[in-house]
């Protein structure tokens, strides 16, 4: 029997140690043969058990440019255990011909390296559009072909702060490159870069035949007033070109040119003027998002049994800034456990927040509605978007009852899910060995001891913390060891983890200035504590936009760079000066 026993637990112990290192980790791309001017996506998938999955690490690409990154995600339940997986997406263009590898991607879990294969991609010639055949484009005497320029626009040039703004480049050629052109764009100062996206298309200017390679940047305005975008530059390597005199000022800039001559492209400047938000009509609970949006939910299933997982899916699509809807609030409900709401899907024009639910009390239930307000650009005024509630039958028993009447008194309320055991009168224990031989209860000192220190300690840390001036030094303390760390890892290039430190930091300055954990709070909450502290406005707005700027880098994919994680370390370092 003792031998069962062992066996059993040793089952029970191997079982958990290999379902806790359960983890998927692969990478593949979209297509392994690519022209040298166009683009392939390289998605990394990272899934496993639990609700935090390790960062993953990609190789220098060398031989590549990025033009932009997007993450999906999902969560499922499954007998009480929770599964994660996250997918990363690399928009990619290849620099020049030839057959080239992507290393493999790595993670450390547990103590343990994981690694990716290694993926072929082979880069073929660019297809110009001389070598297509084109029955209306016919080259003119005035306009002959061998021309290439470069340009720059925008979908508005007035726009509101928040607004989503889109800078298209626009490459025409209709000549052979020796390689692939080499971008080099503006540096938009006083916008958020959420990345690009690279594509192709045909055009006929003059009579003449193009290639246009475009890449669209999404960008969303940080301050207001007048912004001008600086010239963009592109620098190609032709095969051939040639100009005769009769050639307009257009192309002026590209003629006599030889075989493999280098040449570099620049776009004219662009004006954008930035306006603020109406303040008229605004809702209480409005949070920044600024667009068109439509929204629905969805149910996996109507039907369920209490402990049974329900997956709530909100969708929210339209033409606007996506990134501005942060967040999902729901308003109150019972007899249902909820788990953290995640982003499944995050795309330019649809976004979807997925949110597990537990039904915990049998019979007719209903999962309110959400609502998002917004304000609509086009049409110059706020408004609302809500949900229909969801209904779910349950059936089983009861798991736990929550919420009461409030009109009803304590003794009249009979808990059903109480069950009583038997008294028993007798119970006969069984003493073997060890529970007769008294070293056997040696082996519970350790844990005694363990258990009064935690006491002690509870007690010091309490003493010591309810004294303000310990509470501050300790606080202020810990935020400048943050700041001094994320420095450290910007000298070093790591500007991803420069920024976690600086979200800590900032934490723990809202900690100690609200007396509360401050990692949940929406931005509507934050404001009403700063409130009650009295702080001068000054002080109240240069928190605010550091919470904001911190929570759009936390639910966007820009690329993050030394000079913006700079601003928010030098921001953070003048309130918290303001404070000591």
């Amino acid at each position: 029997m003792f031998k069962k026993i062992c066996c059993f637990i040793a089952l029970i112990i191997l079982s958990v140690i290999t379902y806790a290192d359960s983890i998927s980790f692969k990478a593949f791309v979209d297509k392994k043969e690519v022209p040298l001017n166009e683009s392939f996506v390289y998605s990394i998938t990272l899934s496993g058990d639990g609700a935090k999955l390790p960062e993953h690490q990609i190789s220098n690409l060398t031989d590549f440019t990025k033009f932009g990154t997007s993450t999906s995600q999902s969560m499922s339940v499954i007998n009480g255990k929770t599964n994660v997986s996250v997918t990363y997406k690399y928009t990619l263009g290849p620099k020049r011909i030839g057959k080239f590898t992507i290393p493999p991607a790595r993670i450390t879990y547990k103590g343990k390296t994981y690694l990716t294969e290694t993926i072929d991609i082979e880069v073929t010639s660019a297809q110009s559009a001389q070598t297509l055949p084109y029955s209306n484009a016919r080259p003119t005497q005035s306009n002959p072909p061998g021309k290439a320029f470069a340009k720059a626009s925008v979908n508005k040039k007035i726009i509101y702060e928040n607004e989503k703004l889109i800078y298209k480049f626009s490459f025409y050629t209709n000549v052979d490159l020796v390689s692939n052109p080499e971008y080099f764009p503006p540096s938009f100062a006083g916008f958020w870069n959420d990345g690009s996206k690279p594509k192709n298309r045909f055009e006929i200017v003059d009579g003449i035949n193009y290639r246009v390679d475009e890449i669209e940047t999404i960008l969303y305005p940080i301050e207001l007033g007048l912004k001008t975008i600086p010239p963009a530059k592109i620098k190609i390597a032709i095969m051939d070109f040639s100009s005769p005199d009769d050639m307009g000022d257009f192309f002026s800039l590209f003629s006599n040119m030889g075989r493999g001559q280098t040449k570099i492209l620049e776009t004219k400047p662009i004006n954008i003027e930035v306006v603020p938000l109406p303040k008229t009509n605004r809702p209480v609970d409005f949070s920044g998002a600024v667009g068109d949006f439509k929204i629905s939910s969805s149910l996996d299933k109507k039907q369920a049994k209490t402990s049974e997982p329900i997956t709530l899916t909100v969708t929210v699509k339209g033409n606007g800034n996506m990134k501005s809807v942060t967040g999902i609030n729901f308003d109150s409900y019972e007899g249902f456990k909820k788990y953290e709401t995640i982003v499944s899907n995050d795309s330019e024009n649809v976004k979807e927040f997925k949110t597990i639910f537990i039904p915990l009390v049998a019979g007719s239930q209903e999962i309110p509605s959400v609502s998002i307000p917004f304000f609509n650009p086009v049409k110059r005024k706020y408004e609302t978007i809500k949900t229909f509630a969801q209904k779910v039958e349950v059936t089983g028993e009861t798991v736990s009852i929550s919420n009461f009447d409030s009109t009803s008194s304590s003794g009249n309320v009979i808990r059903q899910d109480i069950n009583y055991n038997k008294r028993i009168d007798n119970i006969n224990l069984n003493k073997g060995y060890l529970l007769k031989n008294p070293k056997f209860y040696l082996i519970f000192v350790p844990f005694i001891g363990l258990l009064l220190f935690s006491i002690c300690y509870k007690i010091y840390k309490n003493k010591y913390f309810n004294n303000s001036t310990n509470y501050k030094k300790t606080h202020l303390r810990d935020i400048w060891k943050l700041i001094k760390e994320s420095e450290i890892e910007i000298g070093k290039d790591n500007y991803k983890q420069a920024l976690d430190f600086i979200n800590m930091a900032f934490t723990k300055f809202l900690d100690y200035q609200i007396k509360k954990d401050s990692r949940e709070l929406s931005k509507n909450i934050v404001m009403e504590e700063l409130k009650k502290l009295k702080l001068n406005n000054e002080m109240t707005d240069k928190i605010l936009t550091i919470f904001e700027r911190l929570n759009f880098y936390k639910y966007s994919s820009v690329d993050l760079n030394k000079d913006s994680v700079h601003e928010l370390i030098n921001d953070i370092k003048r309130i918290v000066s303001d404070i000591q």
